[in-house]
């Protein structure tokens, strides 16, 4: 069988796959990044992850024919080849692609040979495919202000210090922000960012300024736009650079940060890719990224039509579907 993968900073999914394309069983367990985390804590997680997934199918021993896995961290060639090993050893297989994680989410959202993904989670990244080839991951080249849920937190946590200062106008990110982190003026809230001491990291913030947004708070629905037209840079900038602005093409979202239920960051980024072509098509994902390791997994084998629809039925019978509550898609 074929064992997908899908490891980001926020979560680790395996998915166990037959070579008919049927998911026979999935499971998640935490997140981590090898390079932040050290190998065998990324590893710890993997194999955490597929352990899991093989009890719920009733299968040992396991025999993996095949892995295809999106790991965060892999960059750079050397890195890649160093994980395609590591996973070549454990799991007794030659038959091993390994990819950054955002990669295997552009699969989870369209079919097109012509494509970018913008996976904004934990973190951010994106990647250019052009006939059904990936041509370009952005990987360490994005802006430490493009950060996903981490730098929309550090933009909201900048906001609420710049409102009190006077230099940006009030925000209800003031009150939110000092309950959320049990502080009672903003002082305190300054002085714990700076001495480290912010017991909830920045990423999860986010969740808060969309519930701002959500109350057409000013500072909240300025910041979204800003962060979008922002990452919108890297699918304009790969539309003009790869020759895809008058070609058939699906720009992917994927990543925690686009399941908000407000469409104020959708809209922006459609209305800047609008600004360098017509042909362009902004989709949310429909499947979590590790369908599409699973479906990867099953080109690579050479799997036909209808064992890459299987794959897809199964997946929405098992619910590895991203649940989007915005205005665009309802699931």
């Amino acid at each position: 069988m074929i064992l997908a993968i899908d490891q980001g900073s926020s979560k680790t999914s395996a998915a166990l796959v037959s070579m008919n394309g049927t998911i026979l069983a999935s499971a998640t367990s935490g997140g981590a990044c090898y390079f932040c985390d050290g190998v065998e804590t990324a590893f710890k997680e993997i194999h955490k992850a597929v352990g899991l997934a093989a009890e719920k199918a009733v299968l040992y021993p396991l025999e993996i024919t095949r892995v295809y896995g999106g790991i965060a961290g892999a960059n750079w060639p050397d890195e890649i080849e160093m994980l395609k090993k590591e996973i070549q050893t454990r799991f007794n297989t030659q038959n091993v692609d390994v990819c950054n994680d955002c990669v295997v989410a552009l699969r989870g959202g369209t079919d097109k040979p012509n494509a970018i993904i913008l996976c904004a989670g934990t973190a951010f990244n994106g990647a250019v495919m052009t006939d059904g080839k990936i041509r370009y991951v952005f990987n360490n080249y994005i802006a430490p202000a493009d950060q996903g849920g981490g730098a929309l937190g550090s933009r909201a946590l900048q906001a609420v210090f710049d409102s009190h200062i006077g230099i940006r106008e009030k925000t209800v990110l003031t009150k939110m922000l000092l309950v959320y982190y049990g502080y009672d003026n903003t002082d305190q809230l300054l002085l714990g960012r700076d001495r480290n001491r912010l017991k909830y990291p920045l990423q999860t913030i986010a969740p808060l300024l969309m519930e701002a947004a959500c109350q057409n708070d000013g500072v909240a629905l300025e910041i979204i736009t800003e962060f979008a037209k922002s990452i919108a840079r890297y699918a304009t900038g790969g539309l003009k650079k790869y020759d895809l602005s008058g070609k058939d093409c699906d720009i992917v979202l994927s990543g925690g940060i686009f399941k908000s239920k407000h469409p104020l960051l959708v809209e922006t980024i459609s209305a800047e890719i609008r600004r360098v072509s017509c042909q362009a098509r902004v989709v949310n994902a429909e499947f979590e990224p590790v369908v599409g390791a699973a479906l990867f997994g099953l080109i690579e084998a050479g799997a036909k039509a209808g064992e890459i629809e299987q794959c897809k039925k199964s997946a929405r019978t098992l619910g590895l579907v991203r649940i989007i509550t915005n205005n665009y898609q309802e699931k």
